[in-house]
């Protein structure tokens, strides 16, 4: 698989390289080259891969989506101090906060308009792809698009309980080289709705995830490896997920329950697809799955994820300035001191840094031996950087189901597939999920949204044990970059 993926990453270097503005400026030998590419399923597997592997550039979530800038964000790191890289960003500097995020504006609408292409394309040339490719393509392309706008949404946009019909955002539905007006946070939350909704229609009776679960393997005959690996994919169980993500985070917990009870009736009683890890599987030696493989519903594959990742943000190469480390007392009492949590026991490390001082290191993305010695194939501990996991639908379903009880068994299955003790029925559930999302999202970017939704007037801090960061409304908010806001005004387009 690996050797097959730098093959691909080859092929489609070109095209990543494009930027927002060349990809507007189309020439008449880029089309033809454009409708070449769609001559064949190959062709259009080619740019539907390219896309895939463009949402691991820095300022999506290769960095500022997952383990960077949300993460920061949420306080996870010791790195408010002065001396530190990150000190501005940490601290909710304005100026930082937003230039960190006109790479995510400029490169997320490059995709975008990418996606409407393959969209155009699925529907111009409907006779080169079966029933099947037609299917999973249309159907991984819309819920492509309805994830990036919905992290344009998270950022670019409003606390959505509060503010539903200000206009934030623009939301292409074609390739058209035009500036979209902005649409009211209602509107733009029904449009990702509505493309997550045709993607699961589309995806429904055709994704082999369903009935065959991920198939983590080559295909035994040399074959392609189209319908194979597709927790590397938007399958239909990650737009379900999905779809529970984005209706918790816009006050509907009815249909966020809708959606994951599903996913939770689908995958782990009707089938055993998506796994909890085991304590076999996270404890082996040199081979750790420190990411808990088994459970990603969607996660990118990054080849370099230890040099992109690992290497600059965690390492013990790094000095105290610029390496993102979780305290130590920090870090006990998230865990609860509970040595048998498998992210405490496995997630953690002290290390020596580079001027000989000792510390307490993250070491979730660090690399392992992770070739399966059956299958000869890389597990992906090394290379998976996640983006959704079955972990959450349980603590959305525990957030959003009808009867406490209930939602506090879902909340106990996640506590014990972590090696953990339930939570005592005496203890606020909404406070225990809370805390439980902190506990299971390090690293992946999640944390921050949480604390958007919620509208939290203070959040833990990652300085000091016991110390809270008083949070203001604008710490949430980030501006539309100025390049955005320039070009509407000069050609009158305020709305």
């Amino acid at each position: 698989m690996i050797r097959r993926l730098k093959l691909l990453f080859c092929a489609v270097l070109f095209t990543l390289m494009v930027s927002c503005s060349d990809w507007l400026k189309v020439s008449s030998e880029d089309r033809i080259m454009e409708n070449d590419l769609f001559r064949t399923s190959h062709g259009f597997m080619t740019a539907l891969n390219g896309i895939y592997i463009d949402l691991l550039n820095t300022s999506l979530y290769g960095k500022t989506l997952t383990w960077g800038m949300t993460d920061i964000l949420a306080q996870y790191y010791t790195c408010r101090e002065k001396d530190h890289i990150y000190s501005s960003l940490a601290t909710f500097n304005n100026v930082s906060k937003n230039s960190t995020v006109n790479g995510t504006w400029s490169r997320s609408h490059a995709l975008l308009n990418n996606i409407n292409t393959l969209l155009e394309h699925c529907e111009s040339d409907r006779g080169v792809l079966n029933d099947t490719y037609y299917h999973l393509i249309k159907g991984e392309a819309l819920a492509l698009r309805a994830l990036l706008n919905f992290e344009l949404y998270r950022i670019f946009g409003p606390n959505y309980n509060g503010d539903k019909d200000s206009e934030c955002l623009p939301y292409a539905l074609t390739s058209e080289t035009k500036i979209n007006p902005l649409l009211s946070a209602k509107e733009v939350t029904r449009l990702i709705v509505e493309d997550l909704k045709n993607a699961e229609g589309l995806l429904t009776g055709y994704d082999p995830v369903i009935e065959e679960g991920v198939v983590w393997a080559d295909d035994p005959d040399g074959g392609v490896n189209d319908m194979r690996y597709r927790s590397m994919r938007l399958n239909y169980y990650a737009v379900l997920a999905l779809m529970a993500r984005v209706a918790l985070y816009c006050g509907d917990k009815e249909m966020a329950w809708e959606y994951a009870s599903k996913m939770i009736r689908g995958i782990h009683e009707e089938h055993k697809w998506f796994p909890f890890v085991t304590q076999e599987e996270v404890a082996a030696t040199d081979k750790e799955d420190r990411i808990f493989q088994n459970e990603i519903l969607f996660g990118l594959y990054n080849l370099k994820r230890k040099e992109t990742v690992y290497s600059v943000g965690f390492g013990p190469n790094l000095r105290q300035s610029s390496v993102l480390r979780v305290d130590k007392d920090i870090m006990n009492e998230m865990y609860e001191g509970d040595e048998n949590d498998f992210r405490l026991a496995y997630w953690f490390s002290e290390m020596v840094d580079p001027d000989n001082n000792s510390y307490t290191h993250m070491i979730k993305y660090m690399d392992v031996d992770d070739i399966d010695e059956k299958t000869k194939v890389s597990r992906g501990y090394t290379y998976i950087i996640p983006v959704l996991r079955m972990s959450e639908v349980y603590l959305i379903a525990a957030e959003c189901c009808p009867d406490p009880k209930v939602g506090r068994d879902y909340l106990n299955v996640v506590r014990s597939a972590r090696n953990v003790k339930n939570v005592e029925d005496e203890v606020d559930l909404m406070t225990a999920i809370e805390q439980e999302f902190r506990r299971e999202f390090l690293g992946e970017g999640q944390l921050f949204w949480l604390y958007k939704r919620k509208g939290k007037a203070e959040i833990i801090s990652g300085e000091k044990q016991g110390k809270m960061v008083s949070m203001e409304e604008r710490f949430y908010l980030f501006d539309l970059p100025q390049s955005e806001q320039y070009y509407r005004e000069e050609n009158s387009i305020g709305n």
